[in-house]
């Protein structure tokens, strides 16, 4: 009988019972790990969200019409402090009296083209006796450029473009009015031209008051 018991057992074994988990060995809710993945992408997405407006404000803070150290002019163009460096930019330096101007709008970009004839040079090779010189047309979106007028003279910095036209270096320190043998820069421009310059191009240095 006991031999019997014994195959019984050995044939059908009755498995032990597990024990329960201890409380603290639990396993952890399965809403866990999602929560904890929430919490990491808020917390990445917050930083990022400095990190933009800290570049929003520095890019605010420069070289704007808000900056005391220059004249209000459009962010992408130079301006130059002194006078050695806003010379030293362009590549001819001429007294010129304007022929003629016309509007142009190529890619949606307003341009006037000036045509001038050329009295006298101040720095470079003289262009010839008449160029075209381009620069954003008055009044267009920024940078607007100056109001020249035909039949009056003007002291012009300009660059020479590839396709040989010339450019202002910039809208307000490219061109000075002439009254009187005296030059008159722009209402944003402090810098004045050097003798020098003046004296080749047959005028005196600039008024005070």
């Amino acid at each position: 009988m006991i031999r019997v018991k014994s195959l019984m057992q050995q044939a059908n074994p009755v498995p032990e019972a597990v024990p329960e988990a201890a409380p603290e060995e639990a396993a952890e809710p399965s809403g866990w790990a999602p929560r904890r993945r929430v919490l990491v992408l808020g917390g990445l997405a917050a930083a990022l969200a400095v990190i933009i407006t800290s570049i929003a404000v520095l890019g605010s803070r420069g070289g704007g019409s808000d900056d005391p150290a220059r004249p209000p002019v459009a962010a992408d163009e130079p301006y130059y402090r002194t006078t050695g460096d806003l010379e030293r930019s362009a590549d001819v330096i001429v007294r010129a009296r304007v022929a003629a101007t016309r509007e142009t709008d190529e890619d949606g970009f307003s341009q006037t083209i000036a045509t001038v004839r050329v009295v006298a040079t101040g720095k470079g090779k003289p262009p010839g006796r008449a160029i075209q010189v381009s620069y954003p047309s008055p009044g267009a979106a920024l940078p607007s450029g100056p109001e020249l007028t035909p039949r009056h003279e003007y002291v012009l910095l300009l660059e020479r473009m590839d396709d040989g036209t010339y450019a202002l270096v910039n809208t307000t320190q490219g061109y000075y009015g002439i009254e009187a043998g005296h030059t008159e820069a722009g209402p944003d421009n402090d810098v004045a031209l050097s003798e020098g310059v003046l004296k080749a191009l047959g005028l005196a240095p600039r008024r005070e008051g």
